[in-house]
């Protein structure tokens, strides 16, 4: 070798100090913030509360009569029905996301539940799960990715949020309505009444409310340590 030839020492240690100190110094953590994971980081969207809390209300009720329209189209192209004398498609599905929260289906002021078509005991059961999970989901990403400063905020979109899905649901038990032909039938409808704000309400404020608290957890145990 020539005596003439030079090494690559690399960068010298006290350069390598002050790199790691700078890396340090720019990543701005906050150590009180609970949502700080080692290798992974939560963005938190900022918006009104009540603006969120209406979109979420909506986009979950949405979901759910999505699915159990899903599961009307499965049930008929799988049946082989769906004739003319019975309800259409979205009326169906309409009674049934109302239904599947506790709501009474009735014709003539008796309840009927949901006898009036083939099948629909299935139906009925699986969807009955569908509006628990879309709720405790929905309440749980509401409080995760949504900046709640306070407690009036948190109030904010827990509230719209519970008011929005419930207008909505006032409304499709207005025009989700069907009536049976033959001589002088009543209409088979979901009566909007107190009863069905209450059973629809408490549905929402239960299920959100738990999915909610589950999302907190992290923080409260933050602000306790």
């Amino acid at each position: 070798m020539s005596s003439n030839q030079q090494y690559e020492t690399g960068p010298s240690l006290e350069d390598e100090r002050e790199f790691d100190e700078s890396e340090d110094d720019g990543d701005g953590g906050d150590d009180n913030d609970p949502t700080d994971v080692p290798g992974r980081r939560w963005r938190r969207l900022t918006v009104p509360p009540w603006k969120a809390g209406i979109a979420s209300g909506v986009s979950a009720f949405a979901v759910v009569y999505a699915v159990a329209y899903h599961f009307v189209t499965v049930l008929i192209a799988t049946s082989g029905t769906g004739a003319e004398d019975e309800p259409s498609r979205w009326v169906l599905a309409g009674l049934v996301t109302l239904g599947s929260h506790g709501a009474p289906i009735e014709q003539g002021g008796e309840s009927i539940g949901f006898g009036f078509r083939m099948g629909q005991g299935f139906i009925s059961h699986v969807t009955a799960l569908v509006p628990v999970v879309v709720l405790l989901v929905t309440g749980y990403l509401l409080v995760r990715y949504v900046r709640l400063e306070t407690r009036t905020d948190a109030g904010l979109a827990l509230g719209s949020f519970g008011l929005s899905y419930l207008a909505i649901a006032v409304g499709l038990s207005l025009i989700a309505t069907w009536t049976p032909e033959g001589a002088d039938p009543e209409p088979i409808t979901v009566p909007t009444d107190a009863s069905l704000l209450l059973t629809i309400g408490g549905t929402v404020v239960f299920f959100v409310a738990i999915g909610a608290a589950v999302a907190a957890v992290p923080r409260l145990l933050a602000d306790d340590g």
